[in-house]
């Protein structure tokens, strides 16, 4: 991912990921979306009983989060889900967005038709998770392959293990 940019993660967890996101692209701004929330009817995901066990767990998991990042001022914290957070950007104002948040079929659809309006026409979206889960008929992978069709951006997708990449845009 180029360095400098503006950019976002969707599904942020214990922010993990996001340390490395700062620390190898230097982001001019890089905005983490999660909505923090307890999710009982996932009881197999880290969110939904398998490590967090109620809500109280989820907002101590964000509030180490904001505490992780309180001094980083190229750091912004949105808590709230996706498709309530990304409307509120400008199209075309992220440099690149990373997808790494419900990894349901449908949210990872609108969450990759949400990123294609507000990526910028040269920028990209990637992910994670490609491969995950056998059991509930790789919802992440379907999404993406059906994405790409929808958008003739077929040739853009790349695979990295179960990372995916979609670059560029047009």
């Amino acid at each position: 991912m180029p360095r400098g940019a503006v950019c976002a993660e969707i599904g942020v967890w214990r922010g993990e990921f996001s340390e490395r996101i700062l620390q190898h692209t230097n982001p001019r701004k890089l905005h983490l979306i999660d909505p923090w929330l307890f999710q009982p009817h996932y009881p197999r995901r880290t969110y939904g009983g398998r490590v967090a066990g109620n809500q109280p767990d989820m907002d101590c998991i964000f509030e180490d989060v904001a505490t992780r990042f309180r001094h980083t001022a190229n750091v912004v914290l949105h808590r709230g889900r996706s498709a309530d957070v990304l409307p509120q950007f400008d199209d075309g104002y992220f440099d690149w967005v990373y997808i790494d948040g419900d990894h349901s079929f449908e949210a990872v659809l609108a969450d990759l038709r949400m990123c294609f309006a507000k990526t910028k026409s040269d920028g990209v979206i990637a992910g994670d998770d490609f491969t995950w889960s056998k059991r509930e008929g790789y919802p992440v992978s379907r999404a993406v392959r059906e994405f790409v069709e929808q958008t003739g951006l077929q040739d853009r997708l790349t695979l990295l293990g179960s990372q995916f990449m979609i670059r560029p845009l047009t």
